[in-house]
């Protein structure tokens, strides 16, 4: 039977037996199936940058930058809106929501993407609120509306204030040795929301008000002031009806993929233990720092009701912080990162976020523009691609 074999046929059943090696190999190994996944993405980029699509009129930039966070930053799926000083709103997507490009539906405007830190604006914004209706100030002693604190070993935490959660100054250092509660992957003792009593058996990691140390326990610690000063309802319950969310795509999310959302550009390679990026984090106890989502659109137009508020409001910062506006992301106001390369120079508010798989910016410019972009990525050189992008930003937003 062999010897009729001919070449042709031959050739044929070698490439089946190959094939089917590689796909089993593959099947059969996660690590280097992730590997390949990995070394696919220059292919899956240049896929979805074919795959864009702007609102009439559309300034150019906007698509520009959506490409390069593409083809630079890892996010092969993107989602750009930028309402103009006129108060005109222009929009860009680009590549797909699920995983595989071509075979997937393509991004569109109405897609769900995750907010990540961004959701931080919200809870400073109902802060501010409440210290304008003179619910509190930014003086107001953290002690004296979670009376959970009654006895605290480190007495430096009777001393923080609204005003410092807000900017980060609190005290608590998620880099520090000692770690707490409410920071990436959980590291740290769990004490917002559900076990508050043990801010008395913990000790800061600076006093507060000396310097700055991003901290999404802090935030949490605002949701629950906002909670207590709204009788008790759920932060969630409040957050959703005082900015309408029933008009928008706003949600917030849980430990589970929502139907309408994004699938991410995540793969995990042994450095978090993460597999399952939906389940990774406590998404309830997260919902004040980082437990929103919905569409680039949306979440301009809700920024921009923020921006215009009286001050203080979401692009204000406090006289008594002297920083660096010249770096782009070191000078803190009550919830955005104010830059201004020189003194001469116009300023943009940033705020930033990212979680596993994803990242999120907000820009506000002095003439009222905000810019919001939202990726399914993030990039492998971390602050030095965010940066890139947000200079880009600058330079269209100034010109």
């Amino acid at each position: 039977m062999f010897k009729t074999l001919k070449v042709k046929d031959a050739i044929t059943i070698f490439l089946l037996v190959l094939v089917t090696l590689v796909i089993g190999y593959y099947y059969s190994n996660a690590s280097a199936r992730s590997k390949f996944w990995l070394k696919s993405y220059p292919v899956r980029a240049e896929l979805a940058i074919r795959q864009v699509s702007c609102s009439d009129n559309s300034p150019s930039w906007l698509s520009d930058i959506l490409r390069y966070q593409t083809r630079h930053n890892n996010a092969p799926a993107n989602q750009i809106a930028y309402i103009d000083p006129n108060g005109t709103v222009y929009h860009c997507e680009n590549g797909y929501v699920g995983q595989y490009p071509l075979i997937s539906d393509a991004t569109t405007a109405q897609t769900r993407f995750r907010y990540a830190s961004v959701t931080k604006l919200w809870t400073a914004d109902t802060i501010l609120e409440l210290i304008k209706d003179g619910k509190l100030s930014l003086d107001t002693k953290l002690s004296s509306l979670l009376l959970e604190i009654d006895a605290p070993e480190d007495m430096r935490i009777d001393d923080i204030t609204i005003g410092q959660l807000l900017m980060h100054r609190a005290g608590f250092d998620r880099y520090s040795v000692f770690g707490f509660g409410q920071d990436m992957f959980g590291i740290g003792k769990d004490i917002c929301p559900n076990h508050l009593v043990g801010l008395n058996n913990i000790t800061l990691g600076f006093d507060p008000g000396s310097k700055t140390s991003y901290s999404n326990l802090g935030y949490c610690l605002l949701g629950e002031v906002i909670s207590r000063l709204n009788q008790d309802r759920p932060y969630t319950d409040v957050i959703t009806q005082q900015y309408n969310f029933s008009d928008t795509s706003l949600q917030f999310i849980a430990n589970k993929r929502m139907a309408d959302e994004v699938s991410y550009n995540y793969v995990e390679i042994g450095l978090t233990g993460y597999s399952d990026i939906y389940t990774a984090f406590d998404y309830v106890g997260l919902a004040s720092a980082a437990g929103l989502s919905g569409n680039a659109i949306d979440l301009a137009n809700q920024v921009h009701i923020m921006a215009v508020k009286p001050a203080p409001n979401i692009l204000t910062g406090s006289p008594k912080v002297a920083c660096n506006t010249t770096k782009i992301a070191e000078c803190y106001g009550y919830t955005m990162v104010t830059y201004q390369p020189t003194l001469q120079s116009k300023k943009v508010h940033y705020r930033d976020g990212s979680l596993l798989g994803l990242s999120t910016l907000v820009a506000v410019d002095e003439q009222g523009g905000v810019l919001a972009l939202l990726s399914n990525g993030t990039p492998y050189n971390g602050k030095i691609g965010n940066d890139k992008v947000k200079m880009m930003i600058y330079d269209h937003l100034t010109k």
